[in-house]
């Protein structure tokens, strides 16, 4: 059973904000995404999670959005997290379903994930679609059983050896 493609998404936004802030390297950041999700799901491949946030990376150098950069990042994040690909809402927590329910085929790829990327982009700037509060952060989220897991996987520091 697959990863679900938001997480994969966010995982590279993770990434990609990551490789902003600290001095780890991309590759180092998307194993331990890779590591994490692949816990639960059939293999993730850091070398997805890696060129997907290059492909964010660069997008945000095309644009010239220089301070706004870590801000796409984290509105991509908050609406990958809370709305669906349609624009529905995701329903974060449910009885009988989850949002990070594994699915039966594979349905990310590198290109679609960076095309989601740019359209969040360009809906942010154009004040198309929700955003969040300034200061938003995942961890607003601990205490859902669905995502606490993944909360984890963000907060969990780069393995020293993932750099390698």
């Amino acid at each position: 059973m697959f990863c679900p493609e938001w997480l994969i998404g966010c995982s590279a936004a993770y990434t990609a904000r990551g490789f902003l802030y600290s001095e780890s390297s991309i590759n180092g950041i998307a194993r331990k995404f890779a590591k994490g999700l692949s816990a639960k799901y059939e293999d993730v491949y850091f070398e997805e999670i890696s060129e997907i946030a290059e492909g964010i990376l660069q997008f945000i150098s095309e644009i010239e959005a220089g301070e706004e950069a870590v801000t796409y990042i984290d509105q991509y994040i908050f609406k990958r997290i809370y709305y669906q690909n349609n624009g529905s809402e995701r329903k974060l927590s449910g009885l009988f379903a989850s949002p990070t329910n594994a699915e039966k085929k594979k349905d990310y790829n590198v290109n679609n994930s960076i095309k989601i990327f740019r359209a969040t982009v360009f809906g942010v700037r154009n004040d198309t679609m929700p955003k969040a509060s300034p200061g938003w952060n995942i961890s607003e989220l601990k205490g859902n059983d669905n995502l606490d897991w993944f909360i984890e996987l963000v907060d969990k520091p780069v393995d020293v050896l993932d750099n390698f």
